[in-house]
C-alpha cells in the first residue's frame, strides 16, 4: 500500500509526532508512505531527519490553486493509493485529489466544530472517511453534521514500543537526577507538551507553590519547546515561576527526543491542558511506564484517564486538586502503583502502536475497497 500523509502546520507537536509514527511504522511493515508538508516546516525537517520520504508542497489557504495542482500531481506521480491528512488546509487541498484515491481526513483537536455550510461540504464532499483521535472528537464531527456515524472512525493515541521497556528505570532516575541537580530525596513531577496557551503548564507551577506551601517542595520538569505563534509564553511560565520563588525547582528543559527516558524518572505525570485537548499522547506513554498521571477532565482524557482505577482526574485549571492528586500519590505509593499496574495493563492490551496501526490500515482498505467498488 502506498500511503500519503499531509500536514500545513509549520509546528511540531503531539500531531506532527503521530503522522511521522504512522509512516514509520508503514515502510517498517512492508508499505510505502511520503509526506506531503510546508517547505520549512518542523515536520517536513524531522521527516527527512528520520530517514522518510518528504515532498514539499505550498498548503496556503484552503483553495490554492498550485497546492491543490502540486497535491494532484504528487498523487498520480507516486500512484498513491490512499491519503491521510492531519491539518485542515492540506484536507480541503486534497479533497480536489478525491478522483484520484480515496482521502481520509484526521481530526485530532477537540475544539468545537461549526455546521456550516462550506464545512459540511468539505467533511462531506472532500473525504471518504474521518479518523477522530478521541470518541469526544468524533461526537463533535457527527454533532456538527459534518459527517455520519459510519463515516468516522475513532482511533485513539497510543505508547511507542521503547515507552513499554521499564527495565532501565532506575539507572534512568538516577541519571534525570543528575543531568539536572535534583536532590534526591525530591519528588520529580512532568509535564510533556508544546509550551503554549491551551496546554496550560502555569497549572503544575501554581500547584508546586501550594505543594511548596504545605512544606511537600516538588521539582517541575516542564518539557517541551514553543511556538512560532505563541512566542511570549515560556517567558510567562518563567516569570510565573520567579513570582512563586521556585526558580530553582521549575526546569524547562526545551524539545527532549528522550521522552520516555524522562517518564519513567518521574514521580508522576500532569496534563495541564484546559482546551482542545485529544486523548493526549502523554498518557498512554505514562501508562505504559507505570508512572502515575494526574490529569485535567478536558477532551478525550477521561476516555483513558478513570479515577480510581487508571489515574488521578481534575478539573481544568484546579491548581489546587493537582496538588492534593499529587500528595495522594506520594502518600499512598503501594496504592499508586496498584493504579499504575492496572493503567500499564490497559496499555499493554489497548494502547500499543500495532495496536492502533491495524485500526488505521482497517480504515485505509475499507476506503480503498469503496473507491474501486469492491
Amino acid at each position: 500500500m502506498r500511503v500519503l500523509h499531509t500536514e500545513s502546520s509549520i509546528n511540531w507537536g503531539g500531531q506532527e509526532y503521530r503522522a511521522l509514527e504512522q509512516m514509520r511504522w508503514l515502510n517498517d511493515h512492508g508499505h510505502e508512505s511520503v509526506l506531503a508538508a510546508k517547505p520549512g516546516s518542523a515536520i517536513m525537517e524531522r521527516a527527512r531527519a528520520w530517514g522518510l520520504e518528504a515532498v514539499a508542497v505550498g498548503f496556503r489557504g484552503h483553495y490554492n490553486p498550485r497546492a491543490i495542482m502540486g497535491a494532484r500531481r504528487l498523487v498520480r506521480e507516486r500512484a498513491i493509493d490512499v491519503a491521510d491528512c492531519h491539518g485542515s488546509r492540506d484536507a480541503v487541498t486534497l479533497a480536489f485529489a478525491r478522483p484520484l484515491c480515496p482521502v481520509i481526513r484526521s481530526r485530532h483537536v477537540s475544539q468545537a466544530l461549526k455546521g456550516k455550510a462550506h464545512r459540511r461540504l468539505q467533511w462531506g464532499w472532500g473525504c471518504d472517511h474521518a479518523i477522530a483521535t478521541a470518541g469526544c472528537i468524533k461526537d463533535g464531527i457527527v454533532a456538527a453534521g459534518l459527517c455520519r456515524p459510519e463515516r468516522v472512525t475513532v482511533v485513539g493515541e497510543w505508547a511507542g514500543d521503547e515507552f513499554f521497556d521499564t527495565s532501565g528505570r532506575s539507572a534512568e532516575r538516577a541519571e534525570i537526577r543528575r543531568e539536572f541537580a535534583i536532590s534526591g530525596g525530591l519528588p520529580v513531577v512532568s509535564v510533556v507538551g508544546m509550551l503554549r496557551g491551551d496546554k496550560a503548564q502555569e497549572n503544575l507551577i501554581d500547584a508546586s507553590a501550594i505543594l511548596k506551601e504545605r512544606g511537600r517542595p516538588v521539582v517541575c520538569l516542564i518539557v517541551g519547546a514553543g511556538i512560532s505563534t505563541q512566542e511570549g509564553y515560556e517567558a510567562k511560565l518563567r516569570a510565573r515561576a520567579d513570582t512563586h520563588g521556585l526558580q530553582d525547582s521549575v526546569i524547562f528543559t526545551g524539545y527532549r527526543d528522550d521522552v520516555a527516558r524522562i517518564t519513567r524518572a518521574s514521580d508522576a505525570l500532569c496534563v495541564t491542558s484546559v482546551a482542545v485537548e485529544g486523548q493526549s499522547r502523554a498518557v498512554p506513554q505514562a501508562f505504559a511506564c507505570e508512572t502515575p498521571v494526574v490529569a485535567s477532565r478536558i477532551g478525550g482524557v477521561p476516555e483513558l484517564v478513570v479515577p480510581g482505577d487508571t489515574g488521578w482526574l481534575v478539573e481544568p485549571g484546579d491548581a489546587v486538586g493537582y496538588a492534593d492528586a499529587l500528595l495522594q500519590i506520594f502518600d499512598d505509593r503501594e496504592g499508586a502503583r496498584a493504579v499504575t499496574a492496572r493503567a500499564r495493563r490497559f496499555a499493554e492490551a489497548h494502547l500499543t502502536l500495532d495496536a492502533k496501526m491495524a485500526e488505521t490500515l482497517a480504515v485505509y482498505h475499507a476506503a480503498i475497497r469503496k473507491f474501486h467498488g469492491k
